[in-house]
């Protein structure tokens, strides 16, 4: 794979509220390097968009994290590897059960984490009243039922079912509109980074590590 970088920006995603509601989920859990709004690269950004223009009308996006900072992505894999510890697994383990769920913090190109690049997004649907979808699952739970294909072979209970059924409709729009989702989130998308092309066989990872434009900083 080439490394290929795009200079784009990273735009705010949270001004298109008629399908797009924006919900910083750690800068609400107050966890350090968290930041109040959602940052996307602007390709990013614009595949969105058109995802969410092909929902049904009663439906939109609800955004948890997009661009995450060096040091929130540290404070998230620290957090989960404590908690590991605490279950008794040994480092060797915990570790790699935590790069499951929190890729290891890294800005270098050739193992650059998806969200500090911006071209990651965590995001769920929602009804025009703004519930959450029953998605069989919260966001961020380390546990099998995250998997996106989890409910596929268990449709004899009607939530599993009404649970498989949202997020086949999520994974539907988001990778019509490019993106690529990760198998073990059922929230977790990529598009233009270093795991989005070894999922589709791009011979070209757009974005490295990058910063919203903080003027005051």
């Amino acid at each position: 794979m080439n490394f290929t970088k795009h200079d784009e920006p990273l735009v705010q995603a949270s001004l298109y509220p008629e399908k797009i509601l924006a919900r910083s989920w750690y800068f609400g859990e107050g966890l350090r390097g968290s930041i109040s709004d959602i940052w996307l690269r602007e390709s990013v950004y614009e595949r969105l968009l058109v995802a969410a223009e092909s929902l049904p009308d009663d439906l939109r996006f609800v955004i948890w994290d997009g661009w995450r900072s060096y040091e929130l992505q540290s404070e998230l894999f620290s957090i989960l590897f404590a908690r590991l510890k605490a279950k008794g697994l040994s480092d060797d383990d915990a570790y790699k059960q935590t790069s499951v769920f929190v890729a290891i913090p890294s800005k270098e190109d050739e193992n650059v984490s998806g969200h500090l690049t911006g071209g990651a997004i965590d995001l769920t649907l929602a009804d025009k009243f703004g519930h959450y979808l029953p998605m069989g699952g919260n966001f961020d739970e380390t546990e099998e039922h995250s998997r996106t294909y989890f409910y596929a072979d268990k449709l004899e209970d009607k939530h599993n079912a009404i649970a498989h059924a949202n997020r086949m409709t999520l994974k539907r729009v988001m990778e019509d509109a490019g993106f690529s989702n990760y198998p073990s989130e059922w929230w977790h998308f990529d598009y233009g980074n270093r795991k989005w092309a070894l999922r589709t066989g791009s011979n070209e990872i757009f974005y490295g590590y990058t910063e919203p434009p903080f003027k005051w900083r």
